[in-house]
């Protein structure tokens, strides 16, 4: 038995250190129906659970067992400080010390009594006895307490689709453990499709205030004639481009988990293709934030420039190379946040992520170009009118 607890103690410290969240809880949790005061793997468990009442009563559970943990005390301390109103939600693990809140308990000194439990456990469902602080049976699985550790930590609480923005504001400075390691565990098609149409709706209404903002610059604009026609535009523009999006994304979802697997990559689909999802919503935003200025500050600056010689040049130089600017920094973050959703994925090194991208950017380029000629350009045109209709602000 303490053999097989060792083991999978190094197992579950193995999967926490590598990002594999979900594993690594239900090594911890396996140790713990073993050995319920196992101190290792409560204090593991309280860096893999997700909210930080549930930390805190895994470190709570730790001091129990071990009052001179200064691992427990600090974080205790820190989740004291920082918690917040996080700290307010119910915990759903159980407490080896009782229903007590943590803050009762002095830092430093020995914790509550704990009752001590019973010699065995009875399962109610096949008979076979189990030692005192089993939570499942060992036979037939079935429970044996209130509390269900499976149920209670092995499953994220659940969390709505806004919760994309916190991932997209991640992305835009480039926190890859922000951005994709709380979606790793919420992966399914259906947020992957969310991510995509909210980037399509943030695309639409982005793109409609530019037009506003320009059509109050340079002439009225009549807010009881045209801005009902712009919300529709916009309803429109949302319903025409979530499908492109899922379009465009799907090809490079499929190209990018093929070159991962074939480099050592171990994640299924799915998940591979939500965080692929996220990245590419999260350019889809940032595309629409900087498009509208290669079409602003050209408009704006062109003819309208006095002053010196050298000042209408250089002017004139950030007119016509803010295109060019666009293209580069959307081009080198999305690029930088497909690597990243790589390595979050399948926890390829740097490297390997850098060569999957490459690859499949070589690739599509390849592809687009040979397509565009075959057919005479007109891809390339094709392009440019959806980007044009889904992204520039409107100049009439």
């Amino acid at each position: 038995m303490r053999g097989q607890i060792e083991s999978l103690l190094d197992q579950g410290i193995e999967a926490a250190r590598a990002g594999e969240i979900k594993r690594a809880r239900e090594t911890f949790i396996r140790v713990i129906e073993l050995d319920q005061r196992n101190e290792t793997a409560w204090l593991w468990l309280s860096t893999v659970v997700e909210t930080p009442a549930d930390k805190s009563v895994c470190l709570e559970n730790v001091l129990v067992i071990n009052p001179d943990n200064k691992h427990a005390l600090e974080g205790l301390r820190y989740l004291r400080q920082h918690g917040g109103a996080e700290m307010s939600q119910s915990a759903l693990l159980p407490r080896l010390t009782g229903p007590r809140l943590w803050s009762e308990l002095e830092w430093g000194a020995p914790g509550a009594e704990v009752s001590p439990p019973p010699a065995e456990r009875l399962c109610p469902r096949c008979g076979f006895r189990n030692s005192g602080w089993a939570y499942v049976c060992d036979r037939c699985g079935a429970d044996l307490q209130p509390v269900n550790l499976y149920v209670a930590v092995s499953r994220p609480r659940q969390r709505g689709f806004t919760s994309l923005l916190k991932a997209w504001g991640a992305a835009f400075v480039f926190n890859r453990r922000w951005a994709f390691l709380p979606e790793v565990e919420l992966a399914s098609w259906g947020r992957s499709l969310a991510a995509l149409g909210m980037a399509a709706l943030f695309t639409s209404a982005w793109r409609a205030i530019m037009t506003v903002v320009l059509r109050l610059l340079v002439t009225q604009y009549d807010a009881r004639d045209q801005l009902p026609a712009d919300a529709l535009r916009c309803v429109v523009h949302v319903l025409l481009l979530t499908p492109l999006l899922a379009l465009a994304c799907t090809p490079v979802a499929l190209l990018t988990w093929v070159g991962a697997r074939l480099l050592g990559g171990r994640r299924d689909l799915k998940t591979h293709a939500h965080l692929t999802a996220v990245a590419f919503s999260a350019w889809v935003v940032l595309v629409a934030l900087l498009a509208p200025l290669a079409t602003l500050v050209p408009y704006l600056l062109g003819g309208r420039v006095r002053g010196a010689t050298r000042l209408r040049l250089y002017l004139r130089l950030l007119s016509e190379g803010m295109p060019v600017f666009v293209g580069v920094a959307a081009g080198v973050a999305g690029f930088v946040w497909l690597v990243q959703a790589l390595r979050t994925a399948h926890h390829l090194s740097a490297t390997r992520a850098i060569l999957v991208a490459l690859a499949v950017v070589a690739l599509g380029a390849s592809l687009f170009l040979g397509l565009d000629r075959f057919i005479g350009g007109r891809l390339a045109a094709l392009v440019s009118v959806l980007v044009t209709t889904f992204f520039l602000p409107l100049l009439d």
